[in-house]
């Protein structure tokens, strides 16, 4: 006749009293609360799980298989939301194994993680993208009033002539592009990032359909999006490739890639 499995026993040795009544801190160093009960393994004696009173009626199960104690707290290697959040139970003399596999589930990280753990990324995720994003934006926006001093561009030869031409199809998808960028590039939430990331798609994207699309409002179309180009033939093209395709191109391109890396999580995350 085969015996249930048991499970952690309440401490009543040495170990597990010189553990409780002390002070636990999270793995960020935030204080849990009081130890008031260790659990112990039947086969080596090495404390399980505790139990941690914070506040008036509040106990929570805390792991103990690789806390550390200090001179002054308990550090457990879980985050304080966790703790918050893990499963509760009366605190028996004996956990009972479905409990305990429960409790396992929780601190391991499986369904019951922290939710900000989810959405917190590394800030140098989209640096280097955000950057680039940046430069790109203050192109957009800068290129039709700075470009005539060359002789590059379209329009007036004047520099610092403002058109409804150039507002819609440089000045606005060039801030969509620089707002994209410096929201992207310092943040540490993956969904503010990614707000960031589509910001600059955006642009990125009307700066490729926005000189075929200018034909409804009258112009002449990709030639002369925002007025006839300046300089030769050869200009002309890179006029086009400088202040809408190849900018638009790029922008798509260094989007797309760090919404890319924000959709997953990696080892570091």
């Amino acid at each position: 006749m085969s015996t249930a499995p048991h499970g952690p026993e309440r401490s009543e040795g040495q170990r597990g009293s010189s553990l409780s009544g002390r002070t636990v801190v999270d793995r960020g160093g935030s204080k849990l609360g009081t130890l008031e009960q260790v659990y112990l393994a039947p086969e080596s004696g090495s404390p399980t799980w505790g139990v941690v009173r914070a506040g008036r009626n509040k106990q929570r199960f805390v792991p103990l298989h690789d806390a550390s104690p200090g001179e002054n707290a308990v550090r457990v290697s879980a985050s304080k939301r966790q703790v918050r959040s893990a499963p509760t139970a009366s605190t028996d003399p004996e956990l009972r194994p479905e409990f305990e596999g429960r409790l396992t589930e929780h601190y391991s990280g499986a369904p019951n993680t922290a939710r900000g753990s989810i959405a917190a990324v590394p800030r140098s995720r989209g640096a280097v993208s955000g950057l680039l994003l940046v430069l790109l934006g203050l192109w957009t926006g800068l290129v039709p009033f700075v470009g005539p001093y060359f002789g590059y561009g379209f329009g007036s030869g004047q520099p610092w002539v403002f058109t409804a031409d150039r507002l819609w199809l440089c000045v606005l998808p060039g801030v969509a592009i620089l707002l994209g960028g410096l929201v992207l590039g310092p943040a540490g939430n993956r969904f503010l990032a990614a707000m960031g990331g589509a910001l600059a798609l955006v642009g990125g994207v009307w700066l490729l359909v926005g000189p075929s699309l200018s034909r409804l409002w009258g112009t002449e179309g990709v030639a002369t999006a925002i007025g006839s180009p300046l300089g030769s033939p050869s200009t002309w093209v890179w006029a086009q490739l400088g202040f809408f395709f190849a900018v638009g191109a790029l922008v798509t391109a260094l989007a797309s890639v760090a919404l890319g890396r924000l959709s997953v999580r990696s080892v570091k995350d």
